[in-house]
């Protein structure tokens, strides 16, 4: 029978702050066991996140959400770590094909701005929300980092993510880029390819483009529907942090 993990964030996140990011996700894992999970979106600070999972040889999930839109090149990394490293990679899936969505809606829902809201929902958070909450995950560990601006910005190591009753933890939140490629270059850990290709923020084919030099590493992002709505989305909302605030 799953006990209710009682945390008081305040005097959390003072412990935190002072951990390192292994230390952090040992807390994680020492606090909730199992039910601290790995969301992967396969990009730099979720490939330095996978690689510290098989350092510490965890067997906790590593969960990819897979959209049915994603890049080859993504679904490639995901593989590529599951036979480097074995993790134990859970990859979930919406209730629907992107064909049934595209005729249940009479068309495709990215092209919309209150459409993509409602694509990003129905095939990136359900997934994972349902996942979470019908195996009892207390603890999702995520790779925002504070140096990526925005609302990020102002990460905590640890929030509350009420859509689960549980939490989020940014075990890199006070990581810089340099840091990220450090680890990634010490360590020889696979990155997704299209990083080199001046994409820094990579999310579903149909809504990411390169970024020009100059513009805001997230310009990418939603880039056809940027003059729609006053400059366009910014986050899918995935995680709670970009959502409902921190």
């Amino acid at each position: 029978m799953k006990h209710t993990v009682e945390i008081d964030l305040l005097d959390v996140n003072k412990l935190l702050q002072g951990l390192t990011d292994i230390e952090r996700i040992g807390w994680a894992v020492e606090t909730f066991g199992h039910d601290a999970v790995l969301l992967s979106s396969m990009q730099s600070s979720a490939s330095v996140l996978m690689h510290s999972f098989y350092r510490m040889e965890l067997d906790n999930e590593v969960i990819f959400v897979d959209t049915g839109y994603h890049f080859q090149e993504t679904l490639q990394l995901r593989d590529e770590f599951m036979r480097r490293y074995k993790l134990n990679m859970v990859t979930l899936y919406p209730e629907l094909t992107p064909e049934q969505q595209e005729k249940k809606f009479e068309g495709k829902l990215y092209l919309s701005v209150d459409g993509q809201k409602e694509c990003c929902r129905l095939r990136k958070t359900v997934p994972f929300i349902n996942h979470m909450m019908q195996y009892g995950r207390k603890l999702a560990m995520v790779g925002l980092r504070r140096s990526e601006g925005g609302r990020r910005a102002k990460l905590s190591p640890l929030i509350q993510d009420p859509r689960t009753k549980g939490y989020t933890l940014h075990p890199l939140f006070d990581w810089t880029d340099e840091q990220i490629q450090a680890y990634l270059q010490k360590h020889d850990v696979p990155v997704h390819p299209l990083h080199r290709q001046n994409y820094p923020s990579i999310g579903c084919e149909c809504c990411t483009t390169p970024v020009e030099p100059g513009e805001d590493p997230r310009a990418g992002r939603w880039r056809h529907l940027a003059a729609l709505d006053d400059g366009g989305p910014k986050y899918c909302k995935i995680n709670f942090s970009d959502g409902l605030g921190i």
